[in-house]
Formats: C-alpha cells, sequence, structure tokens
C-alpha cells in the first residue's frame, strides 16, 4: 500500500515538473551580463522586507532612472511608497529586446528583496517594457498585481514614423515604438494584450503630443482587458502634455487606486478634489511645468546624441513566438 502511494506521489510529482517545464523553457535567458543588469538597479531602503506594497518605477525614452525618479520623489515620499527603478542602456533609447531584460531582473530582484507581491509604474516607452515582460517571462506574473501605464507606446506612435527614421537614423528605441514596427506587430500579434492576472490601467492624455493617436475608436496607449483612463474625461479641458502625464494628478490617484485596491484602478474612488490641482500632492506647480519643459528637451537630446541606427533591430525569436503558457 506504500508503496502504491508512493509511486502515486512521485507520478503526481512528474506531472508537476512537466506542466512547469514548458512555461521555464519559453522565457528567454538574459543575455545582458549579470553584474550590469545588478547595477543598473536602484531601491529605496524601505523596500527590503517592505512594510506595504513596494511600486516599479519604469521610465520613457530618453531619460534615466535617476531622473525620472528625481522628478517624482516629492510625492513618492509624501504617500510613503517603497520603490525601485532601472537606469536603462543609453538612458532607455537602446533596442526595447536589450531594456526589458534588466526590468525582468529587476522585477526578480524587487520581489525577492521586499518580500511580497509589487505594483509597476511605467512611463512612455516604460509602459511598453512592462507589457513586454509580463508578456515573455510569465513567472513574474504572480508577482505583480497591477501594472499602470501612462502614455505607453502600445500600438505604436504616428509621430516621428518608421518612414521619418530610415533616412537619417534613429536610436533602437525609435524604430520600435514607431506605428508599424516589427517588434510592436509581433507584441500585438500575442493573443492577450494585459496577460495574466495582473490588474491592468492605462491612463493618456488627449493633447499627447509625442505618442498618438489617444483619441478615435483605437487610442494607441489603450489595452485590451485595462481599464482606460482619459485625463480629460477626469478633468475636462486640462492640457497635458505627454511628460506631463507622468506626473499629472489623474496618473498618481490612478497609481495610488490601483495599488491598494484589488483590481485595476477606478475613477469612481478617486477623491473629488482630483482636479483641482495639476501634478500629483507634494509636487510644487511652478518647479514641476520647469521639469516638466527640461526633460522633453533633454529628452529629444538625446534622441540626437545617444547611438543610432539605419534599420530597426531585428526582432528576436522570443519576441516573434506566440506566448501559449498563461503563467498565472
Amino acid at each position: 500500500m506504500a508503496a502504491r502511494r508512493g509511486a502515486t506521489v512521485a507520478a503526481a510529482a512528474a506531472l508537476v515538473l512537466a506542466a512547469a517545464g514548458p512555461a521555464r523553457a519559453a522565457e528567454p535567458g538574459l543575455t545582458v551580463p549579470a553584474a550590469r543588469l545588478a547595477a543598473a538597479l536602484k531601491c529605496t531602503p524601505d523596500v527590503d522586507h517592505a512594510a506595504r506594497t513596494p511600486l516599479m518605477l519604469v521610465t520613457g525614452t530618453g531619460v534615466s532612472g535617476d531622473e525620472a525618479y528625481a522628478i517624482g520623489k516629492p510625492a513618492f515620499d509624501r504617500a510613503h511608497i517603497p520603490l525601485c527603478y532601472v537606469n536603462f542602456p543609453h538612458h532607455t533609447t537602446a533596442d526595447v529586446q536589450v531594456s526589458v531584460q534588466y526590468l525582468v531582473h529587476g522585477l526578480r530582484t524587487m520581489h525577492r528583496r521586499a518580500g511580497r507581491k509589487l505594483v509597476v509604474f511605467g512611463i512612455s516607452q516604460g509602459g511598453l517594457l512592462a507589457r513586454t515582460a509580463l508578456t515573455y517571462w510569465p513567472s513574474l506574473r504572480p508577482w505583480v498585481t497591477d501594472v499602470i501605464s501612462a502614455a505607453g507606446t502600445q500600438h505604436g506612435t504616428t509621430v516621428g514614423s518608421f518612414a521619418d527614421c530610415a533616412p537619417r537614423g534613429c536610436v533602437p528605441a525609435a524604430f520600435q515604438q514607431a506605428r508599424g514596427s516589427h517588434f510592436l506587430a509581433a507584441l500585438n500579434a500575442q493573443p492577450d494584450e494585459t496577460p495574466g492576472r495582473t490588474a491592468w490601467t492605462t491612463v493618456r492624455s488627449a493633447t499627447d503630443e509625442i505618442v498618438k493617436p489617444q483619441t478615435g475608436r483605437h487610442p494607441t496607449s489603450s489595452l485590451d482587458g485595462a481599464a482606460n483612463i482619459l485625463i480629460q474625461r477626469v478633468c475636462p479641458g486640462r492640457r497635458t502634455n505627454h511628460f506631463g502625464t507622468a506626473v499629472d494628478s489623474v496618473t498618481y490617484e490612478a497609481i495610488v487606486d490601483a495599488a491598494y485596491h484589488r483590481g485595476p484602478a477606478r475613477v469612481s474612488r478617486f477623491p473629488s478634489d482630483v482636479c483641482a490641482h495639476p501634478y500629483a500632492p507634494g509636487l510644487e506647480e511652478g518647479a514641476t511645468a520647469t521639469l516638466i519643459q527640461a526633460g522633453g528637451a533633454l529628452a529629444a537630446d538625446r534622441g540626437d546624441s545617444e547611438p543610432k541606427v539605419r534599420r530597426e533591430p531585428a526582432v528576436r525569436a522570443w519576441a516573434a513566438r506566440i506566448a501559449r503558457v498563461s503563467g498565472g
């Protein structure tokens, strides 16, 4: 009888391993050296054994994690949010398929250090990186309760189009985020735009001058399966530009609401005075407006100063493969 029970247990274990095997095998290996990945990750001290849900801040093209964190730090400090961020290669202008490896490593490390689940807040390309990570690395999904993507380049932008890049060359990430890019075609061919049980929220502005279109039937930042929030539907008449979307008061409330409630953000739970101030609580209006303007100029300069390529980087085999493993 004991021998029969032992055989049954062994058979069950074999089935579990067989089921888990394809999920692990389906995940791409990280080709960036481990020391480089580790050096790029920065965390506040309260991430270790975090007392509340920590947040991974994922910056956009032309900006470092250090710079994005510096702009939002007063708001994060005010809310006492444990936080990590990544300094991606070449100020987040490199091949998205390389940058995402830094995020995957960062999420693994952050989860281990915090000892609890976490939330991801992605700005522009940062929202695309978060989606790429959870699409192709399904083992991350059980650790991430929410993704909030602000002004995300999920379906590409018609500004600075692929055709404009080709004659003069562009940073790799510009090619990949243009509408019609090969990378986005591969990602958007995946069966689920909001993979796993993670709750997804997107925030966008109708007056975004860099990531378009943001209105009409198919806004580029919206995702099937997400709570898709248009700033102007919450605060009519507000003129929020691309960089301003990251620090807008509506975006801030979406982060807090999603992080500390089950499921995605719900506008009905936002405070009644959400439109009374343009930016997140703790951000001084004049100084923040100046930082937004300077950040936009800096990101544009880096589009010229960082290494360029004449064509879009080749889509890697793992990105071209249809992800069929649910992974939680």
